[in-house]
């Protein structure tokens, strides 16, 4: 019986170290994170991994097998997400491990915190086991200052100026403060301080800024840099964040101007042009354009040349007004004389209704070219008023050459001959009586 009990024992250590023995040659393979750039991760970015594979076992494992599972928030983006080793020595070689690295993308809907990578992997045609790595993920909180409103500004004249953010992060944003400045005082907000404040912006949302605005009336043309700072939290971890940019805004453009009658004397009309805006133009001209009520004899333009705001010059023309029933009254072969009555110049001219319609082209201060046009009352007769006008003239002007120097020559002549007759009417007498 002792015998029996003693070789049963002696076959059951027999068996525990068969097991022993075979549970040793089992490949223990281990996978760790070595490291993460960058880390954290961000959300729509990319992300390095590096692997560390090794056997701890003193037993090689053949075939072996690493896969990193694509699952949301992470998809391998450089390279197979299955890799395989056909052999890897026991660890008392000190060959026993192997770095293995992956470049993947992070979803950008990813939200901000730790997110498990599930990495899978077996030896010859074992099951597979896996594992979950922890990877740091971050959201961009960043918002983008984008000025879309107005890029010119006219001194001296309110304007709306409107800025507009745009959430273009992964992350609401919240207690957002807006402020901007020019550094010269040039260009100020009117009615408000400089300084907006928005609560929250949601992921992909944009809010509108706006200001009323004045450029300084003395402001010299040209472009003015502003600053534009916003500072804000990050509602997943509240942590301050702040932006500052800069845009440009241009003061200056276009002006106006004002035409007036001046004066006329020997068949020129002198028009008053005046830049009445603020700011100064450029290469001013200006022309007279074909039309009904007026014609110009001469050229129909001028070039003034530059005028600053407030300054003006004087300009002449010859204008004429032109009759309805001129062109009838030439039928009848009277042109010339009921042209000389019924053109008068403007020197002549009493209070009327028409307006001369005058253009004027410019270069403004961003150097673009512009026309302004304009109407000017050019006061004339009317037409029945010129022609009696112009018959009496010429009937005193008539009168006028007969008490001149002509009239006393006709009536020197007159009486000459009624001398030298009245002289042979005597003649004749006394040659009668002397007959008798």
């Amino acid at each position: 019986m002792k015998k029996l009990t003693l070789l049963v024992c002696v076959l059951l250590l027999a068996v525990i170290s068969v097991n022993i023995v075979a549970a040793d040659r089992i490949p223990d393979i281990r996978i760790n994170l070595l490291n993460q750039d960058p880390n954290p991760a961000r959300a729509g970015d990319t992300a390095n991994l590096r692997f560390k594979l090794q056997n701890y076992a003193d037993t090689a494992a053949q075939k072996l097998e690493l896969e990193l599972v694509q699952d949301y928030p992470f998809t391998v983006v450089s390279g197979p997400s299955l890799k395989t080793f056909e052999h890897l020595d026991a660890f008392q070689t000190g060959k026993n491990y192997v770095n293995v690295e992956y470049t993947i993308k992070i979803d950008r809907d990813a939200k901000q915190g730790q997110k498990s990578l599930t990495v899978r992997y077996r030896y010859g045609d074992g099951a597979w086991a896996s594992l979950d790595v922890p990877i740091a993920i971050d959201n961009k909180e960043f918002a983008q200052i984008i000025y879309v409103d107005k890029a010119r500004l006219e001194p001296g004249k309110e304007t709306d100026m409107k800025f507009t953010i745009i959430n273009i992060g992964n992350a609401p944003l919240q207690n957002m403060i807006f402020s901007w400045a020019e550094p010269t005082g040039a260009i100020l907000p009117v009615y408000s301080s400089d300084m907006k404040y928005v609560k929250y912006l949601d992921i992909g949302q944009s809010v509108g800024l706006t200001y009323k605005v004045i450029a300084d009336v003395n402001a010299k043309p040209g472009l003015y840099q502003l600053t534009l700072n916003l500072k804000s939290e990050s509602v997943a971890t509240a942590n301050p964040a702040t932006i500052s940019t800069k845009t440009g805004v241009f003061v200056g453009g276009e002006t106006d101007f004002d035409v007036a009658f001046s004066e006329s004397s020997q068949g020129q009309t002198s028009l008053s042009v005046a830049n009445t805006g603020n700011n100064p133009a450029q290469s001013v001209s200006i022309t007279i354009p074909a039309q009904e009520s007026f014609r110009v004899g001469g050229s129909s333009s001028a070039i003034i040349g530059n005028l600053d705001k407030g300054d003006y010059t004087l300009v002449s023309f010859q204008i004429i007004q032109a009759s309805s029933n001129f062109s009838q009254r030439r039928q009848y072969g009277q042109q010339q004389n009921v042209q000389r009555k019924m053109e008068q110049p403007v020197e002549n001219a009493k209070t009327g209704g028409n307006d001369l319609k005058v253009v004027i082209e410019y270069t403004d201060t961003a150097g673009e070219r512009r026309k302004a046009n304009k109407t000017v009352p050019i006061q004339f007769r009317s037409p029945t008023e010129q022609g009696t006008t112009g018959y009496n003239r010429s009937m005193q002007q008539s009168s006028g050459v007969m008490g001149g120097t002509s009239f006393w020559i006709l009536l020197f002549v007159v009486i000459a001959l009624l001398l030298l007759l009245r002289k042979k009417e005597r003649r004749a007498k006394i040659a009668g009586l002397f007959t008798k």
